[in-house]
């Protein structure tokens, strides 16, 4: 039901953003493209896009199998207000 919620009322970047911050342990988490998909309820390509251009944008770094965040605060700002108000 949770999954339902997230997928019709927050935007996928929110989503992923809020993901990536939650698995990532010293600034890097382990997990491939589908696997975040299959947890935010999307399709690979889709969180593939979205992770490409946070690489662009300087948020994260891509590696085959590995995720390193590159820009936190940045990334905070992408997971929307509602987010930092849960983990504040």
């Amino acid at each position: 039901m949770l999954v339902i919620e997230e997928v019709a009322f927050r935007r996928l970047d929110e989503r992923l953003a809020e993901k990536l911050v939650e698995r990532q342990l010293h600034g890097q988490l382990a997990a491939t493209h589908q696997d975040l998909a299959v947890e935010l309820g999307s399709a690979r390509e889709v969180v593939s896009r979205l992770l490409k251009e946070f690489e662009r944008r300087g948020l994260v770094q891509l590696e085959r199998g590995c995720i390193t965040i590159s820009d936190r605060p940045a990334l905070d700002q992408v997971r929307g207000a509602a987010a930092n108000a849960r983990t504040a």
